[in-house]
């Protein structure tokens, strides 16, 4: 493809990586029958487990900036991974957690990524600082 400048150039290759990497994640999960989505819910949620989280909160933590978290967790609890309670406290306020089985597929998926860090092992440490600092510079000019 040809670019206007190295800028264009850079969101084109951001764009590529990040299709990458969540293709590379995609195969990891789908022995689970789980897109990238619910495995990000089900890890934000097995990090408070057995307690639960807030709808808010937990969309709060997600990377993905529109999640459609209703839809996200509707198929979570088709699938018995995770409970849908409604405050007594307060009734608009509903709360995510994950069961049982929900915890277990977590830890059992988990293992596809213990090497996690090996898609990006080929950067030093210095360049991975860089990388980091460069993107989040990127994330803060946009929001």
């Amino acid at each position: 493809m040809d670019y206007r400048n190295e800028y264009h150039r850079l969101i084109g290759s951001l764009h590529k990586t990040a299709g990458y990497i969540t293709n590379h994640f995609q195969q990891k999960l789908a022995p689970f029958d789980l897109s990238v989505q619910q495995y990000v819910v089900l890890r934000l949620l097995s990090r408070v487990h057995p307690d639960s989280l807030t709808a808010g909160e937990l969309k709060a933590k997600m990377t993905d900036l529109n999640p459609d978290l209703t839809r996200l967790t509707d198929r979570l609890i088709a699938k018995g991974l995770i409970l849908r309670d409604v405050d007594p406290q307060n009734r608009r306020r509903v709360m995510l957690r994950l069961t049982e089985a929900g915890h277990k597929l977590v830890e059992t998926a988990a293992v596809e990524f213990n090497d996690f860090e090996s898609i990006i092992s080929m950067l030093t440490p210095d360049e991975v600082a860089t990388m980091n600092t460069l993107l989040d510079k990127i994330r803060i000019n946009i929001a």
